[in-house]
């Protein structure tokens, strides 16, 4: 795909588009808005398709781009609603319908530090650089159990600092699964 093989784009797509949709129809029920944020997502590899020549998992790279897209429509959707009741965005705290997301952010880099240094530093190669548990114990040089052992730490953490916030918490951790 790299050197322009219209063919390598059309088999990707192919081949992953419709489990990507299939996994994230499960989880987010709006055919046209799927359908919308796949295309941006494609359409987004292609154009980047030059630079992008060490990504070494292609799926969990879709899938992340995929969940981070419904995340971001998600917030834009509560951001929207609120603006629509005459609130202030700064304003918007945990209520019926939306969360300060300011607020949520604090508290993630607060669970953060509640971890020991290899379970973030663990964590977070998962969960922001998308790799494997796999290439994770490879690049940390420890095993795969391991890896699993400091990411069941890691996400009992969120799962705690988290609790009360029910919705929109569950479906992140759903689509960090």
């Amino acid at each position: 795909m790299a050197n322009n093989d219209n063919k390598a784009f059309e088999t990707l797509y192919q081949r992953h588009a419709p489990a990507l949709y299939g996994s994230a129809y499960k989880k987010f029920p709006v055919p046209h808005l799927l359908e919308d944020m796949l295309q941006e997502i494609f359409i987004a590899l292609y154009k980047k398709r030059s630079t992008l020549t060490d990504i070494q998992n292609i799926k969990a790279y879709l899938h992340s781009a995929l969940r981070n897209r419904i995340l971001n429509e998600l917030r834009n959707s509560l951001i929207h609603e609120q603006h629509h009741k005459q609130l202030p965005v700064a304003q918007i705290s945990e209520t019926e319908n939306g969360y300060d997301f300011k607020l949520l952010e604090k508290r993630f880099a607060a669970a953060l530090d509640r971890l020991t240094a290899r379970s973030r530093e663990v964590f977070l190669l998962s969960r922001r650089d998308n790799l494997s548990n796999k290439e994770i114990a490879h690049r940390l040089g420890i095993s795969v159990k391991a890896v699993e052992k400091h990411m069941g730490k890691s996400l009992q953490v969120m799962r705690q600092e988290f609790k009360d916030y029910g919705l929109i918490v569950a479906l992140t951790a759903v689509f960090w699964h």
